[in-house]
């Protein structure tokens, strides 16, 4: 009898966990709510348009996503920047214009949403739509990306293609859009904004146009900071009279420098380039990062648009190369579990000794801050004021998460617009709030694991508050889930699909995962 009931009692538990188990696997391997709502990007409102001005302040790639969302819901869209009124002339005031890019591919499939041509439009201005696979290899050690986990292996595609085109590119999609009719292009600057009596929104905004006049935006409907890392809706808050504490923002100084050599590239030679075939329609033939223990040295080879091959270079160091003789010395000096490739050595040294001389773009990377807007109280915000992409977070553009950064943020701003009926006005007192601590949620996450990745560098300055010693957990857990991804395929597909932002963080905790995370012994 005895004997009985503890076999009963056995069953049922092992039939409960078994049960917890499966639940647990598919809450952790459910897709992200973002990626639920992308088929709602780009659509019109079903409802009357919003009443008001829409006001976009920045015409970077925050500011032109920014302003195809917000032409899908409001009457009108004014674009604010000093440097859309010749698109052919190089934007001084963007640090990483010429620098080389990664685009994850969250940012192309919401860009398809908002530009269903844009893949034909891209194409044409000289774009590579290139597998999203960056050749990760992590101090050597290769993390292998999951073409297994789709039909034929046909990986999703992403755009290879320089800042400085891909930027033009855009800014015609979004001029040439059906929706463009409400767009006003205002060149000029920001200078402030206006808040109500009681604080209760924003009123008006004030434009400094090119030849000095100042005028004023008025009837707005919304306020969208997207002027990057000059972060300027806090000082425009400030001076609209809204009492903000003196740490809303947090920052730390990642103290990495990283340069951009851009070559031109014949067909010819690059037909002859040692480029494996399996890495020749990759978004990055080869990406080299080195282990926080050695440095914060990488190398990353970018085929990008209209023949052009770019090969960025980071370091803590000012020694990076601005001449070719100077390149193979540098990559030398890369330190790590496995040896560099000689067909990356090779191909780089063939672009030195057959291409013109490269152009060169060293950047000095400033500090990483992070505005917590959403830490503010309820009703401490104006209800239509909202910050986009670096305005609000700026993450270490090393970890090449900007662009998707900013769709991430524009499905959010979206979704909570289609939530928004016709007949609220002003907008709900709780907007901001809402849009804000809805983002935080999805984002938080980006800022916590480069942040204390870069911690693992003995240049880097942390926080406030914090130590280098501070996410030493974090970083332990990241070696042994790279050393899992070498070696399994779930691991290493939950590895790439978190990082372009299509998979939430929990996919780590799916039991199997973690499991063999926590099982496997570090290679580093």
């Amino acid at each position: 009898m005895g004997n009985s009931h503890s076999s009963t009692y056995l069953a049922s538990t092992t039939g409960a966990l078994l049960v917890s188990g499966i639940v647990w696997h598919k809450l952790c391997t459910s897709p992200p709510q973002w990626i639920k709502e992308l088929d709602a990007l780009g659509q019109p409102r079903k409802k009357q348009k919003l009443v008001g001005t829409a006001v976009v302040c920045g015409g970077s790639i925050a500011g032109t996503v920014a302003a195809r969302v917000l032409t899908d819901h409001f009457e009108r869209v004014i674009l604010v920047d000093p440097e859309l009124e010749d698109t052919e002339k190089p934007k001084t005031r963007i640090m990483q214009y010429n620098a080389g890019h990664v685009l994850l591919s969250l940012f192309a499939d919401g860009a398809r949403r908002l530009w269903p041509n844009f893949d034909v439009e891209l194409k044409a201005a000289g774009g590579r739509l290139a597998c999203a696979d960056y050749q990760l290899h992590y101090s050597g050690v290769s993390v292998p990306t999951p073409y297994w986990d789709y039909p034929d292996g046909c990986l999703p595609t992403t755009l290879a293609m320089r800042r400085s085109s891909a930027q033009k590119a855009l800014y015609q999609l979004l001029m040439q859009h059906p929706a463009a009719a409400r767009i006003t292009v205002l060149p000029g600057t920001v200078r402030g904004v206006k808040a109500s009596a009681n604080k209760a929104c924003l009123e008006s905004v004030t434009v400094r146009k090119l030849d000095g006049e100042q005028m004023t935006v008025a009837d707005v409907g919304l306020v969208v900071d997207c002027t990057g890392t000059t972060q300027a809706g806090i000082k425009w808050l400030g001076n609209a009279g809204f009492t903000l504490p003196h740490d809303l923002r947090s920052s730390y100084a990642p103290n990495i420098r990283y340069s951009t050599m851009c070559f031109s590239v014949s067909p010819e030679l690059e037909s002859r380039l040692p480029i494996p075939n399996s890495a020749r329609n990759t978004l990055a033939p080869y990406l080299y990062s080195e282990h926080f223990d050695y440095g914060s040295k990488a190398a990353v080879l970018l085929h990008t648009d209209n023949h052009t091959v770019q090969l960025l270079m980071t370091s803590s160091e000012d020694n990076l190369p601005r001449s070719r003789p100077e390149i193979i010395p540098f990559l030398s000096m890369l330190r790590g579990h496995v040896p560099i490739p000689s067909w990356f050595l090779e191909t780089v040294e063939m672009l030195c000794e057959h291409c013109p001389e490269p152009s060169y773009d060293n950047i000095r990377i400033p500090d990483q801050s992070y505005v917590k807007y959403h830490s503010l109280p309820s009703g401490t915000l104006p209800s239509n004021f909202i910050a986009i992409g670096d305005a609000n977070l700026q993450l270490n553009p090393v970890h090449a998460q900007g662009f998707a950064k900013v769709m991430l943020n524009s499905i959010t701003l979206n979704t909570i617009l289609h939530s928004i009926g016709s007949d609220t006005l002003p907008l709900p007192r709780d907007f901001s709030t809402r849009y804000f601590k809805t983002n935080a949620a999805r984002t938080q996450a980006l800022w916590d694991a480069t942040r204390l990745h870069d911690y693992g560098t003995s240049t880097c300055e942390p926080m406030a508050g914090e130590t280098r010693d501070t996410g030493r957990l974090a970083r332990w857990f990241e070696l042994k889930l790279i050393s899992a991804a070498s070696k399994y395929a779930d691991v290493a597909s939950a590895v790439w699909h978190i990082r372009h932002l299509i998979a939430p963080d929990r996919a780590l905790f799916a039991p199997m995962v973690l499991a063999k995370v926590l099982w496997t012994q570090s290679r580093f």
